[in-house]
């Protein structure tokens, strides 16, 4: 069954397009609150036990998926530049370090590693093929 996270955003009086600090503080406080209706040595009502693993359960999936995506489940997707939208892993901050390549000269290299990569092998093949005769057949 999937979650309903607007579940979690309602219990902890949030919008689904808050930032991860403010999902984080709100979870803290209302764990805080439902933990502190315990007293000692008592036993926690039903209720209480039962809103407090689905607030847990809740949690852990917006935070994984606020990991994998960058953003939190509901939120709209960022968008980078003119009809592009980032579906990708979570953003990270801008770099002043001049020793550090910049994200476009890196993903400007891949597809050139990649190419040399695939022409490597091809002519690894091709010396095997001709190195055991089999091609001749």
């Amino acid at each position: 069954m999937k979650p309903d996270l607007t579940m979690l955003y309602s219990e902890l009086g949030l919008r689904p397009n808050c930032s991860l600090a403010e999902l984080q503080l709100a979870y803290r406080r209302r764990i805080s609150e439902l933990q502190s209706d315990r007293t000692a040595g008592s036993v926690p009502a039903p209720e209480v036990t039962a809103v407090l693993r689905d607030l847990i359960s809740l949690y852990t999936t917006a935070s994984r998926f606020h990991r994998r995506y960058g953003r939190l489940p509901g939120a709209a997707p960022q968008r980078q530049g003119v009809g592009h939208i980032v579906y990708g892993g979570p953003r990270r901050a801008p770099t002043d370090d001049a020793d550090q390549p910049s994200a476009d000269a890196s993903s400007s290299r891949s597809p050139v590693a990649l190419g040399a990569a695939l022409t490597l092998l091809v002519l690894l093949f091709a010396l095997l093929a001709l190195a055991s005769g089999d091609w001749l057949h």
